[in-house]
């Protein structure tokens, strides 16, 4: 039987809130008898990772992606179904579950600002009960695969953001967990810090094997790192499969961009509208057709300066979410 490292079954987890009003009668009423109101975050998800893949775990604001996140690590429990991870049950909390996985989130720093970074890793070795020599030597060997190691001795508040951002993920991977969960990892981050984090965990998953399951709004993180797509919307899986596979499926159109011109008119268009300005527009074509719509478009003296381009993930993303939501 195939191993798998993380195995999602139906899970759900709802959320009550309170109807709040403002008038003097509607406050005593929130008070004594507040009305209610059942919010599913997260409706019977169900999917299995393998060990040392890497997963994109993408979704709108408000689908449930961090909702999942933390139930996968234990910081919330499921209101129905379960989840195993590394053959843990997160719901318990175990020594050995915590030691196994570790959490990166961009916008929620574990560092203590007053702290150098090294002082933190030191406090890591002593409660992940760690050899002191081995660890030593895996601090170094990620410091310098980061191009940090002579910033690990200065105080944490005086390093850059992107600084900060690698010793989280020097942090969150030197107790050598088995997954790696991690929510926005690069918000906020000038393109080389971005760069540096994305070349790093490649280099982590091929050479440790260490899964990795990553959210993010950023596209060309997942399209960097992911090979692996399960894409959420509303708290429900709406794709679960390989990066490639969603490319293959949706990506054998081209997208047209062009100059409108003055007798322009959007009715003798045969092909999709991606978006439009008053000066210019983009049309999906499939791939071959686009010359000949091109060649109209020129005959017919509705447009100019032609650009062909390819449907890159993120726009096939966004195109899956707006099927859905008609």
């Amino acid at each position: 039987m195939e191993q798998t490292m993380i195995d999602v079954k139906n899970l759900s987890k709802e959320y009550l809130v309170t109807n709040r009003r403002d008038s003097l009668k509607d406050t005593l009423k929130n008070i004594f008898k507040p009305e209610q109101t059942v919010v599913e975050a997260v409706k019977n998800l169900s999917f299995t990772v393998k060990p040392g893949e890497t997963i994109g775990f993408i979704g709108q604001n408000g689908a449930g992606k961090t909702t999942t996140i933390k139930m996968l690590t234990g910081t919330l429990f499921p209101s129905s179904g379960t989840c195993k991870i590394n053959g843990f049950d997160p719901t318990k909390r175990e020594t050995n579950f915590k030691k196994s996985i570790s959490v990166v989130m961009g916008n929620r720093s574990q560092l203590f600002p007053d702290l150098t970074p090294r002082d933190y890793l030191s406090l890591l070795q002593t409660m992940y009960e760690i050899d002191e020599r081995e660890f030593t030597q895996t601090v170094d060997n990620l410091a310098n695969t980061l191009k940090i190691s002579n910033k690990l001795d200065t105080q944490t508040r005086k390093l850059s953001l992107g600084e900060r951002m690698k010793i989280e993920f020097l942090a969150g991977v030197v107790t050598k967990p088995k997954v790696l969960f991690l929510d926005e990892p690069t918000i906020g981050l000038d393109v080389i810090a971005k760069r540096d984090l994305r070349k790093f965990l490649i280099k982590l998953n091929k050479d440790e094997q260490l899964t990795i399951f990553l959210t993010s709004h950023d596209m060309d993180d997942i399209a960097a790192i992911c090979d692996h797509l399960i894409i959420i919307n509303h708290g429900e899986i709406i794709w679960n499969g390989l990066k490639q596979d969603l490319l293959a499926k949706f990506g054998k159109s081209k997208y047209v961009t062009f100059t409108k011109r003055e007798n322009f008119d959007a009715t003798n268009l045969k092909a999709k509208i991606v978006t439009q300005d008053e000066l210019t527009i983009t049309i999906k074509v499939p791939a071959g057709e686009v010359e000949n719509a091109v060649a109209a478009l020129a005959a017919n003296k509705q447009g100019s300066d032609y650009q062909i381009s390819d449907l890159k993930l993120e726009d096939i993303i966004i195109e899956l979410f707006a099927k859905e939501n008609e």
